[in-house]
């Protein structure tokens, strides 16, 4: 008697696949548009009150406590709050975080970050979506009137100094055009006009590769990444269309690349798994552990379910691929019901 031949996944859809759950990140607001409502938890177990925020500028801090650059971001957000300019002003920073632990287990991280300011749960990572979060750490300072003043994805060099002026224009002692300027770069820091003009063209990549515009969406990426070769949005986009376009090692560099300057990044590990998955044999097993290691840290993220059912499905174990692939729509179904 024969045994049942093992299925054979083609490249082909593989690739499609992992290209369509890698799809779901997206950039930090805009300036100018509406900042989502905060419905989540202290560490205490009690509602965010909006009126702890009201009627003045606060900033929002999406990471987690255990993450090395999310300790750094709060370092640096407490040193720019502890100016002289904002004395007396109550600016209320809010770090929301989503890893799913107990608020015991959480409280503890907190005590030793020594975060000064509000801590909010978001396992169902609400927050995270709303704010279209990708990059950990990303801060969003909003104003007053509940609009978007300024996003900053990951810790840039430059970062106190963009922070303190958006937090000005937020209290109405800085105009919008000096900020500009101080964006462009007009207060002579070296390649800060650089980033502007990648961010620019990451931003315009970014809705070509949507349209399907592939080809002109990889020129503008590659433009962004020769003016700032830092940008981390820039190599996620180059990543997702090189696995879209079949370039596999392409792929894995831009992810690689990512992951050397910020190593718990979720879309840059899940990248690399996701190449590993598509080359199979040996490196299944360097890919499942991957993966894993994101649940072990946060086990709401839908994409690492239905890979860890791709890795599953390459070993021909059809009922755990079953079981990853149905906990994936789960967790897909609960965020657009909480959206």
């Amino acid at each position: 008697m024969k045994c049942p031949r093992r299925p054979v996944i083609p490249v082909s859809l593989l690739i499609v696949s992992l290209c369509a759950a890698l799809a779901a990140s997206a950039a930090v607001p805009p300036a100018g548009s509406t900042a989502a409502p905060l419905t989540l938890s202290d560490l205490d177990g009690n509602a965010f009150e909006p009126a702890r925020v009201r009627d003045r500028p606060y900033l929002l801090i999406f990471g987690e406590l255990y993450h090395k650059q999310t300790r750094e971001a709060c370092a640096e957000i407490e040193r720019v709050l502890a100016d002289q300019r904002f004395a007396g002003d109550g600016l209320a920073p809010v770090l929301i975080v989503a890893q799913r632990l107990s608020r015991l287990e959480l409280k503890t991280q907190a005590e030793s970050l020594g975060f000064a300011g509000i801590i909010l749960h978001d396992p169902d990572r609400r927050a995270f979506a709303d704010y279209r979060i990708s990059v950990m750490p990303s801060v969003v300072v909003v104003g007053r009137d509940q609009k978007v003043i300024h996003s900053l994805p990951g810790l840039t060099p430059r970062f106190a100094d963009i922070l303190t002026d958006a937090l000005l224009v937020g209290l109405g002692r800085l105009s919008a055009a000096r900020f500009e300027e101080t964006l462009r770069g007009g207060d002579g820091v070296a390649l800060k006009e650089e980033q502007v003009r990648a961010n620019r063209l990451t931003q315009l990549a970014r809705q070509l590769a949507r349209r399907g515009l592939d080809e002109m969406a990889e020129e503008k990426y590659s433009e962004a990444l020769h003016l700032w070769p830092e940008s981390v949005e820039a190599r996620l986009g180059l990543g997702r269309l090189h696995l879209k376009r079949r370039r596999i090692a392409d792929a894995e560099s831009q992810f690689r690349a990512v992951l050397a300057a910020s190593p718990d990044l979720v879309e840059a590990t899940l990248g690399v798994a996701f190449v590993q998955t598509v080359r199979g044999g040996d490196e299944l097993v360097e890919a499942e552990r991957l993966v894993r290691g994101v649940l072990d840290r946060d086990a709401s993220q839908p994409r690492a379910h239905y890979l860890l059912g791709l890795i599953h499905e390459q070993r021909n174990k059809m009922n755990e691929a079953a079981a990853s692939y149905r906990r994936a729509a789960e967790l897909l179904l609960e965020r657009q019901v909480a959206e």
